[in-house]
């Protein structure tokens, strides 16, 4: 059944409205890390490929992790534990000493890893693209590590939470 359009007395939106919206799609959190040390948070990450193994970031382009990426042509993912979930806040402000102050890490391949992540991913760049007021990076995954005793922390509607979901073994390979 059609119904009549519903024309808006406007066609704009503000970043107020739109952060509030957004807000209702889940997704998960992210600390973003590179030579220095330096990072940040990050929500807008996803699985990009998987032939090559490839995930794709995007930061402000204003952003120092993104310089620094750019510089050193790598980084890592590190998905975040409900544990650690109090890095969300550590790593959005504050210096690069700061942000990884009384946080235990170690490094892979030169690029600082988060050892309570859920998942860590290192990555080499393979292109960047600006767009807006970011930047979009596409990165192969040159070494993962998945630790499958904590939980994963999600955001949606201005909470965080921990995946309904428990660890499940690997699935076998398909013989492709």
């Amino acid at each position: 059944m059609q119904t009549e359009d519903r024309v808006p007395s406007r066609l704009s939106v503000s970043a107020e409205d739109y952060r509030h919206a957004i807000s209702r799609l889940p997704t998960g959190v992210t600390v973003i890390t590179t030579t220095g040390p330096v990072g940040c948070t990050a929500n807008a990450v996803m699985s990009l490929s998987v032939d090559p193994p490839s995930v794709l970031l995007s930061l402000d382009t204003a952003s120092r992790t993104l310089a620094r990426i750019r510089s050193e042509g790598r980084f890592a993912v590190n998905v975040l534990s409900w544990a650690d979930r109090a890095l969300v806040a550590q790593f959005a402000s504050g210096t690069p000493a700061e942000r990884f102050a009384g946080v235990p890490w170690h490094r892979v391949d030169g690029v600082p890893v988060l050892t309570g992540a859920s998942v860590s991913v290192v990555c080499a760049v393979r292109e960047t693209v600006s767009l807006l007021d970011h930047t979009l990076i596409a990165g192969t995954a040159r070494w993962t590590q998945v630790n499958d005793g904590p939980a994963t922390v999600l955001y949606g509607n201005d909470q965080y939470a921990v995946g309904p979901w428990e660890p499940s073994p690997r699935r076998a390979e398909s013989g492709r």
